[in-house]
């Protein structure tokens, strides 16, 4: 059985970089009240998440998927993007 996917496919790693841009946002958030340097580091994160995230999509429209774990990983940081710029927003 031949793999017909290119070798540069998306894979869960393709998320994984802007996910853990993210990770510190929400973790901060969480356990403490973020300081006013923070939420201006916060901005800067979650712009970096967001080329992160429009590589990732750039790399799965040109060489698509291996497997369907990639769509829960891109759940996964596309939810936790949209939840970090609703409670930066609301602050």
């Amino acid at each position: 059985m031949t793999d017909t996917m290119s070798p540069r496919a998306a894979t869960e790693g393709t998320w994984a970089l802007p996910l853990l841009v993210l990770a510190p946002l929400a973790l901060v958030r969480l356990l403490t009240e973020p300081s006013t340097p923070w939420l201006a580091a916060s901005w800067g994160l979650l712009a970096l998440s967001a080329v992160l995230m429009a590589v990732g999509w750039s790399t799965v429209l040109r060489h698509g998927t291996r497997t369907g774990g990639v769509w829960a990983t891109c759940l996964l940081v596309h939810g936790a993007f949209v939840w970090n710029v609703i409670v930066l927003v609301r602050q």
